[in-house]
């Protein structure tokens, strides 16, 4: 069966335990219903590859199977060869989507993950950017450098050296703090430390500033959303998609009001 999904969250790609790096992607299908699709294996989103695309397009692919593929009645798994990129939604299409289907972490809490597993929550104001150690960092280099040096296929992304949380508040005085695992954090901490390395940043300090500066100003912007889902093993809630408004939306927007 085919199904057309508009991509909403492209979490960090992840290495599993037999050490495939793979990425999870969430969106809402053309029938208005939540979809998580894993395990997609990275290479997918190689250069130049067909299947690659990014959040805000429309894509289409092929199921597996029509039934939940875990715990989580949004989970499917899909044929990852079948993807194919479509347009990408303008943020007013995305607006008029997103807004019937808002709702707060208490009622997503409350609801429970077997009921409703993603979602989408607009802050009210951010407070915080946090950085935390990653605990799995130095187990995942160490598996790393033991494939690579017994001629193993090697793990194709390092694993990011640091967590990353915002510290929000969805309504007035309910305070949340959720673990951020959008690929584009991932990929701007990654781009900050090769410049640190260039020697273009100071430092890890400075590095940390960089990222924090930069998602604290697109969670900020008026528009802003995000896309929350539940941990496979923890069942406990994250943010696995940023979305907000680039300047030429905000100009559109402007021109239209």
């Amino acid at each position: 069966m085919k199904e057309r999904l508009l991509v909403l969250a492209k979490a960090y790609p992840e290495v599993s335990k037999k050490y495939a790096t793979l990425v999870c992607v969430a969106g809402l299908t053309d029938k208005g219903e939540w979809r998580r699709s894993y395990p997609i294996p990275w290479e997918a989103f190689a250069r130049g590859k067909i299947t690659r695309f990014g959040k805000k397009h429309w894509i289409e692919y092929e199921l597996e199977s029509e039934t939940q593929s875990d715990h989580r009645p949004e989970s499917r798994k899909i044929v990852p060869e079948t993807i194919r990129e479509g347009s990408e939604a303008a943020y007013k299409e995305l607006v008029a989507l997103l807004e019937p289907k808002l709702k707060t972490m208490e009622e997503l809490k409350a609801a429970g993950h077997t009921s409703q597993s993603l979602g989408v929550v607009k802050p009210h104001s951010i407070i915080d950017f946090v950085q935390e150690d990653n605990p799995n960092y130095e187990k995942v280099l160490s598996k790393k450098r033991q494939k690579t040096l017994l001629g193993g296929k090697a793990i194709v992304i390092d694993p990011p050296k640091y967590k990353y949380s915002y510290v929000f508040e969805d309504t007035p005085d309910c305070k949340h703090k959720l673990l951020c695992e959008d690929w584009e954090v991932g990929e701007l901490y990654r781009h900050c430390e090769d410049y640190r390395k260039l020697g273009k940043y100071r430092d890890e300090k400075e590095v940390f500033e960089k990222v924090k500066e930069k998602m604290l100003d697109v969670a900020r912007k008026d528009g802003a959303y995000f896309i929350v889902g539940t941990h496979y093993r923890f069942n406990t809630f994250m943010i696995v998609g940023v979305l907000y408004p680039k300047k030429s939306d905000l100009k559109a927007a402007s021109a239209m009001g």
